[in-house]
């Protein structure tokens, strides 16, 4: 029994450390499992990301050629107005002086002279939304320039970070590999100690059972001992009570009647005195007839 207790405190320390080691070495194996899937999904994020800014660098590329393109029309345009509104002026101030100093009628100058002004606020009116459309587009391109900026220097950010997760995955996968076969044999140890533990407790269990029924049956021998002791005591101090009952009353009743006791003697001596009066004549005859039966033999003989 103490052999076995000792085994079980030995197969319960030894368990107990392995457990230990084993948890210890679980929480590291997480760890790294764990730094291994976030390296892992922060690579795929990257490269999901990485897309998604390439789309937006192009869109905005495209973005700032469309708007580069309309104003290097608008420009052009804006050079074809302004070359007109020259030519336009060159016009009237030729129709002006002819007005001055030639022979012309007034009224077909005049009549000129109208429409080049007509002319002239036609192309100050397109040059003005030449110019407000200009506007808009430098905005446009400003916008779209720093939306291109923003996109690129994301992207330079996303190539530094890449290297640094390609090492971290590369880590925890080594860590993960040394770890993992360190956690699958102290777990096999771990159900060793377990089976040995239990094959201990079981038989320390039956040990401890087989003991419990000796025990029990100890306790009904006892019980049933002190049983029958308690009967007899019963029994004795019954039949005490009984034979104490009976001298009480014996003593009550001699107490009532002591006359018909002496009387009861009295009459029994005397019948016994009868009785053996009757008796002693029986005897006397059968003496004679005794004597009777010898003399007539006697008489036969001779």
């Amino acid at each position: 029994m103490a052999s076995l207790e000792a085994l079980l405190k030995s197969h319960s320390m030894k368990k107990a450390a392995v457990s230990k080691l084993r948890k210890q070495i679980e929480n590291k194996l997480k760890m790294a499992v764990s730094k291994k899937r976030r390296s892992s999904s922060g690579l795929v994020a990257l490269e999901k990301k990485k897309e998604d800014l390439t789309r937006a660098k192009d869109h905005a590329m495209q973005l700032l050629n469309q708007h580069l393109s309309q104003k290097a029309s608008i420009e052009r345009l804006k050079i074809a107005a302004e070359g007109r509104l020259q030519q336009e002026q060159d016009a009237k101030d030729q129709a002006t002086q002819q007005s001055e100093y030639g022979s012309e009628d007034k009224n077909a100058v005049a009549e000129r002279l109208k429409y080049i002004d007509e002319k002239i606020s036609e192309l100050h009116s397109e040059l003005k939304e030449r110019d407000s459309i200009g506007a808009r587009l430098d905005k446009a391109i400003e916008s779209s320039e720093k939306e291109k900026a923003k996109v690129e220097d994301q992207l330079r950010k996303q190539v530094h970070a890449k290297p640094g997760l390609i090492e971290q995955l590369k880590s925890a996968t080594k860590e993960e590999s040394v770890l993992r076969p360190k956690f699958e044999s102290l777990l096999k140890l771990e159900a060793q100690a377990s089976s040995a533990l239990a094959v201990v407790q079981k038989k320390l269990a039956e040990i401890a059972a087989i003991r419990r029924k000796k025990l029990a049956a100890l306790a009904a021998a006892k019980r049933k001992r002190m049983a029958a002791i308690a009967a007899q005591k019963r029994k004795a101090k019954a039949r005490q009570a009984a034979l104490a009952r009976a001298r009480k009353a014996k003593a009550r009743k001699a107490k009532r009647k002591p006359t018909k006791k002496a009387k009861s003697r009295s009459k029994t001596s005397k019948r016994k005195v009868a009785k053996t009066s009757k008796k002693r004549p029986t005897r006397t005859a059968k003496r004679k007839t005794s004597k009777r039966k010898a003399t007539k033999k006697k008489s036969r003989r001779k």
